[in-house]
């Protein structure tokens, strides 16, 4: 499934009590630059295409059951087909897991976040879509035994926010200009992911309607938009750790209906 790390070079925060033109830069925690490394560098030795494949298909079918198969009336299915087609995924398995949204298997199936310890104390948001919740929460069960962890409310520990990426598109807009309009569209925080690529955090409650405002109005191209837990408190674990905590997300993620997990690893 799609992997929710990123990238920061530094964060840009809002402070309400100035223009849109001012704001400053505010180094993110380095809990996020620390997951990306980890996972990148993890996945160039072995994670398989096809891994890619079930990820990417579980965002665009999440997408599509939340807000329809019509692209132009879902931007966050949009971007997850966009993700889709720069990954090389065939557009049969696009398809497919469009039609599984509104298929029988899925007809009675709930969107359910779930909340343990990991190892070494990080705490885990576990998001799932499943049709069985005593199925889903034996096998997660299961894996929190394995890792001797526990179910356990750490919900607290986290904001649910909405997440965008976005590039200038057939804009010349500058960082700083899109930062601007970023800050105008109603985002809260924002960084610059390099490579012509900006990240938007915003209130969940608002995720579309930024949204449609940084690709219709500013004519950016929205590379992705998500609902994510962000760490409001963090775990402070060593790199050896770190390693044994991405281990265990993965293999929380292998299962059928988990879409996404997110950590507070700092």
């Amino acid at each position: 499934m799609q992997k929710f790390a990123f990238v920061s070079l530094g964060r840009i925060s809002v402070n309400s009590d100035l223009t849109p033109l001012h704001f400053y830069v505010q180094k993110r925690n380095s809990g996020h630059s620390r997951w990306s490394k980890i996972r990148h560098s993890k996945g160039a030795a072995d994670v398989r295409k096809g891994q890619l494949f079930a990820s990417i298909s579980k965002d665009i079918l999440t997408a599509a059951r939340e807000g329809g198969p019509d692209v132009h009336f879902n931007l966050r299915l949009a971007a997850a087909i966009k993700q889709a087609r720069q990954a090389d995924m065939p557009k049969e398995n696009i398809e497919r897991a469009i039609k599984r949204a509104s298929s029988k298997e899925y007809s009675n199936a709930e969107h359910v976040v779930y909340e343990g310890l990991g190892p070494h104390g990080v705490a885990l948001m576990i998001e799932c879509l499943t049709d069985n919740k005593n199925r889903t929460v034996k096998a997660l069960r299961n894996k929190f035994n394995r890792m001797d962890g526990s179910m356990a409310p750490v919900g607290y520990m986290f904001d649910k926010k909405g997440r965008i990426w976005f590039t200038q598109g057939a804009t010349s807009d500058a960082l700083e200009a899109m930062f601007e309009k970023a800050i105008d569209a109603g985002a809260e925080d924002m960084s610059d992911l390099a490579d012509g690529k900006v990240e938007v955090i915003c209130d969940f409650s608002q995720l579309q309607a930024v949204t449609r405002v940084l690709s219709e109005q500013c004519g950016y191209v929205i590379e992705r938009m998500e609902g994510t837990y962000i760490p409001n408190q963090y775990v402070d674990i060593s790199d050896e750790h770190a390693h044994e905590l991405v281990a265990v997300i993965e293999d929380i993620e292998e299962l059928d209906d988990v879409i996404k997990v997110h950590c507070n690893m700092s």
